[in-house]
C-alpha cells in the first residue's frame, strides 16, 4: 500500500515539474517568435521595441525580459531622466492592465524592462517587476 501511495506521489510530482517546464519551454518559444515576427517594432516617435526574451529559473518558471531602445535628444535625455519614476509606474500600470500578458502573470512570471540609448547602446534603465507589484 505505501508502494503504491509513493508511486502516486512521484507520478503527480513528476507531472506537474513537466507541465511546469513546458509552460517555460512555451514561453521562451513565444518569445523568440515574437522577437523573429515583431521586432524591431517602433512604439512611438523615440521608443522602439529591440526582443523580447525569456529565461528560465530554477527557483520559479522565470523572467520575460522586454528590451527597448531610445532615440533622444539632448534635451528629451534630460526630461526623460528627471522623470524616470514615471516612466516606472507607466510600465507598472501597462503590466497590471496587460491582457497579452495574462498568461505570464498567472504563473507569476517576473518582468524586466531594460532602456537602452539608440545611438551608443548605453543602458538607460532597468526596471524589474515581481507578481507582488503588479497582482
Amino acid at each position: 500500500m505505501y508502494a503504491r501511495i509513493s508511486f502516486i506521489l512521484l507520478f503527480v510530482v513528476l507531472v506537474l515539474t513537466s507541465c511546469q517546464e513546458k509552460k517555460a519551454d512555451f514561453f521562451e518559444r513565444e518569445a523568440r517568435e515574437y522577437t523573429q515576427t515583431y521586432c524591431p517594432q517602433r512604439m512611438d516617435a523615440v521608443t522602439t521595441m529591440d526582443s523580447l526574451v525569456f529565461v528560465k529559473k530554477e527557483d520559479r518558471m522565470g523572467d520575460l525580459m522586454l528590451y527597448y531602445s531610445l532615440n533622444l535628444d539632448d534635451e528629451s535625455r534630460k526630461i526623460l531622466m528627471d522623470n524616470l519614476g514615471e516612466l516606472a509606474e507607466m510600465n507598472l500600470t501597462d503590466l497590471r492592465n496587460s491582457v497579452t500578458l495574462t498568461k505570464y502573470k498567472e504563473e507569476k512570471v517576473e518582468f524586466t524592462y531594460i532602456y537602452h540609448d539608440a545611438t551608443t547602446g548605453e543602458k538607460i534603465v532597468e526596471y524589474h517587476f515581481t507578481p507582488k507589484d503588479y497582482q
